[in-house]
């Protein structure tokens, strides 16, 4: 055979990525919720504490003191989302081929998980690797997922440690083009989903300031907030948890279906399901046969004539094929009259049901579930206002209150819409309530009830004080010899002096980027004042977030910032023209 001939047989014999992931799929489909809690159990807890750990070790002013810990920490949560990802892996293998996952013991679970930790603490440098050749980076990624997919799904060896790796190796090579097809189709899944995450975030946050007057960071600065690198790897963790169940599940077909060259393990498996559909089909076949015979039986002594099989013949006739076959025959002909038709189209419908897929059947249960509740609460709206208008209520001097105008009330829609719009108003004034409340708040200023303001403290925000009160503590800091704490407090002075003024929203969730971003655009013509907020915010970075003490002079330059950002905006207010009615 020719080196042609071999490659397009090569090629028929492998299935493409696509049915790969169509196995995949339907394989995520009905595994169970055990399989579920197995995988977002470890998956959840990494992606929260890697999010902490970027945000804290980017913002916090204790980061070197605290790296150390946080970082075993999340090698901890690391190690454990790839031991349940091995669980995860167990529970779908053994879905594929039921009570082919030996059960380990203890020693035998400790050996095998003890391989995994250590071949996946090699998955930095590998990456190191794939990422810079680019060449092996598809061979890479899929041996470290099969490390996942092998460490509980076999006994482990007298080198489990070996084995497991040169196992590993030899199945990521299997099929390297199916392989590589695969991380192409979820590289572009991956981005869509993640652009449609993004999407989402932007469109809910446009309608909630739209239809409720919510402010936030993505309606104030959409870009900043984008571009913000706690969003941009929150949303990847989040792209990550909605597609790793899947992407899992592709590696574990992979594996199972190579191994199978040589066990055979994926013929007996589907030869044990279609037995054991088999099975069922013939069990569900002779409950249906029980029950037509029945039936008919019961039409025959009722309607007359002499029942099917009542004529005298020998137990060895009876028994014979033919004679069931001819029952079989009548009794299809005697339902298939106009008064059998009943039963027929029960049948029917049973068959129809069960031809439906599985997403909507469970959509027709909701759905169903839905009306029958609906259904109860109109009935029972409908029996109070009978009830009510039954018993003419009696107004407290003894006449009978004229209910005449509520009869055009009686119907459900009637009574549904009154109290609709009764709880649209209610919501209204809530909100409202609350908008004018949290107004107030923030014009009282945060009011700190006259206790002392800890400038150590992260949860401190400009509006507590006013801008004369943050320039008295500023100057008790500079007597005390803290010019760190003297240059935050002027700090928070110079914000409290711009939100007094209108040129920023002081909120406790924004960053020195985001009010930047913000007084870019609410005072654009104030170039002098954007110069010196930029220049006193880059001074307090320095010394606020960095280790080093403040420079000589740090603190007269950012009082001179201060100054100016004063200045400019009291003649900028001055010169603004007053609002019309008003002299």
């Amino acid at each position: 055979m020719s080196k042609a001939n071999r490659r397009i047989k090569k090629r028929r014999s492998e299935s493409g990525a696509m049915q790969i992931l169509e196995e995949a799929f339907h394989l995520v489909r009905t595994a169970g919720v055990n399989a579920y809690w197995r995988y977002y159990l470890g998956a959840v807890p990494w992606a929260v504490g890697l999010l902490y750990f970027s945000a804290d070790m980017g913002r916090s002013s204790h980061a070197g003191r605290d790296a150390a810990l946080l970082s075993v920490a999340m090698t901890g949560l690391y190690f454990w989302m790839r031991i349940m990802q091995a669980s995860f892996c167990a529970v779908l293998w053994e879905r594929l081929n039921p009570g082919g996952v030996p059960a380990l013991g203890r020693t035998e679970r400790f050996r095998a998980l003890g391989s995994l930790a250590f071949l996946q603490s090699l998955q930095a440098p590998l990456l190191a690797v794939g990422l810079f050749f680019a060449i092996p980076l598809g061979w890479i990624l899929a041996m470290q997922q099969n490390f996942s997919v092998l460490a509980l799904t076999r006994r482990p060896g007298r080198r489990p440690l070996r084995e497991q790796f040169v196992d590993a190796i030899r199945l990521a090579h299997d099929q390297w083009a199916q392989n590589h097809a695969i991380l192409v189709v979820f590289f572009f899944v991956s981005l869509f989903t993640w652009v449609n995450l993004v999407t989402a975030v932007l469109f809910t946050t446009s309608m909630g300031k739209s239809i409720f007057g919510i402010e936030s960071v993505f309606t104030l600065s959409p870009e900043a907030a984008v571009m913000n690198t706690t969003f941009l790897l929150g949303t990847f963790l989040l792209t990550q948890l909605v597609i790793g169940p899947l992407f899992t599940a592709t590696y574990t077909l992979r594996c199972f279906y190579a191994e199978s060259r040589t066990s055979g393990s994926d013929l007996l498996s589907r030869l044990e399901s279609c037995r054991a559909k088999r099975g069922e089909e013939e069990r569900r076949e002779r409950v249906t046969l029980g029950r037509v015979a029945v039936i008919a039986l019961l039409a025959a002594t009722v309607f007359g004539g002499t029942p099917l099989g009542a004529e005298e013949a020998k137990p060895e006739e009876a028994a014979t094929p033919l004679v069931e076959e001819r029952l079989r025959e009548e009794i299809t002909e005697t339902l298939e009259q106009k008064k059998y038709q009943w039963q027929l189209s029960r049948q029917l419908d049973e068959e129809a049901v069960q031809e439906k897929s599985w997403l909507a059947q469970r959509l027709e249960e909701i759905a169903s579930s839905v009306k029958e509740v609906l259904k109860d609460l109109g009935e029972w709206i409908e029996e109070m206002m009978r009830e009510l208008f039954r018993r003419r209520m009696i107004a407290p001097g003894g006449d009978k209150t004229d209910w005449k105008w509520m009869e055009g009330l009686s119907s459900t829609a009637s009574i549904a819409l009154v109290v609709g719009v009764l709880a649209l108003l209610v919501w209204l004034s809530i909100l409202l309530y609350r908008r004018y409340r949290g107004r107030e708040e923030t014009l009282s200023a945060d009011d700190s009830g006259g206790q002392a303001i800890d400038l150590e403290s992260e949860e401190i925000v400009a509006t507590q004080l006013h801008e004369d009160e943050w320039l008295k503590l500023a100057r008790e800091q500079i007597e005390k010899g803290e010019e760190r704490l003297a240059i935050r407090a002027l700090y928070l002075a110079t914000l409290a002096h711009l939100g007094e003024r209108g040129l920023l929203k002081i909120a406790r969730f924004k960053s020195n980027r985001d009010y930047r971003r913000e007084l870019e655009l609410r005072a654009r013509s104030l170039a002098e004042l954007r110069r010196a907020f930029e220049a006193n915010t880059a001074l307090y970075e320095r010394t606020w977030y960095g280790l080093h003490r403040p420079a000589p002079g740090a603190v007269d330059e950012f009082l001179r910032n201060h100054a100016v950002i004063r200045d400019t905006a009291v003649t900028a207010a001055e010169e603004r023209p007053a609002p019309a009615g008003v002299r």
